[in-house]
């Protein structure tokens, strides 16, 4: 094996040591995006986070190996990885306003729940930090005398409670994750590009050596 071969293996195992920390953050993200974000846009996380952790091991182990058949898949599911990201990336329509409506749609459901089932705004408003739809005041209209403990930090009702409402909080949340995920998404198709050159280069290095060792 030459010195340049050897060097794309250094290269190649460096980015796969990056890449399976990539797919970790990814089913990290989705893990913390569930019931934040669209299912769609949860299970193609989980999917992609996925292959790209598997992908990398597959990865690691065909090229110390050698191996033509374990390095020509890797290179192979890496291709397929580039597609679905960028397929991710142009292909869904996850745009900032659609991740907004969903937030105001979740929250509409659970002040909904509210309205007959006291307490089911309690998750959202200790989560986000937020008290009532769209302020403490709605609390008000619909009749309530006091504001649920969940309305108050740590549900400490002799600290000043908070005054955001939770559609406003929750749409927040939800962009700054999916841009957040956007973003990883973004660094995870400049190195998956990098190492599809580099894998099909080794198993092109790889099949010339057995090759040449057969003979």
């Amino acid at each position: 094996m030459g010195c340049t071969s050897g060097c794309v293996k250094c290269f190649l195992n460096t980015l796969n040591t990056l890449n399976a920390l990539s797919g970790l953050l990814l089913i990290g993200i989705a893990t913390l995006a569930i019931s934040k974000a669209p299912l769609a846009y949860i299970v193609f996380l989980y999917g992609l986070g996925g292959l790209v952790f598997i992908s990398a091991i597959l990865g690691c182990c065909g090229i110390c190996q050698e191996n033509v058949c374990m390095t020509a898949t890797y290179g192979f599911m890496l291709l397929a990885q580039l597609i679905i990201s960028l397929l991710g990336i142009f292909g869904f329509n996850f745009s900032e306003e659609y991740i907004e409506r969903f937030a105001i749609e979740e929250i509409q459901a659970k002040w909904d729940r509210e309205l007959v089932e006291p307490g089911a705004m309690d998750i959202p408003q200790s989560v986000y930090q937020c008290c009532g739809r769209d302020s403490p005041d709605d609390y008000v209209t619909i009749g309530r005398q006091t504001l649920p403990s969940s309305c108050y930090p740590d549900s400490d009702t002799q600290k000043p409670h908070y005054l955001a409402g939770c559609v406003q909080k929750a749409s927040q949340s939800f962009v700054a994750l999916f841009n957040y995920s956007n973003d990883t998404n973004w660094i995870a198709v400049g190195i998956t590009a990098l190492m599809v050159i580099a894998a099909f280069y080794l198993v092109g290095r790889f099949r010339k050596q057995r090759i040449r060792y057969n003979y």
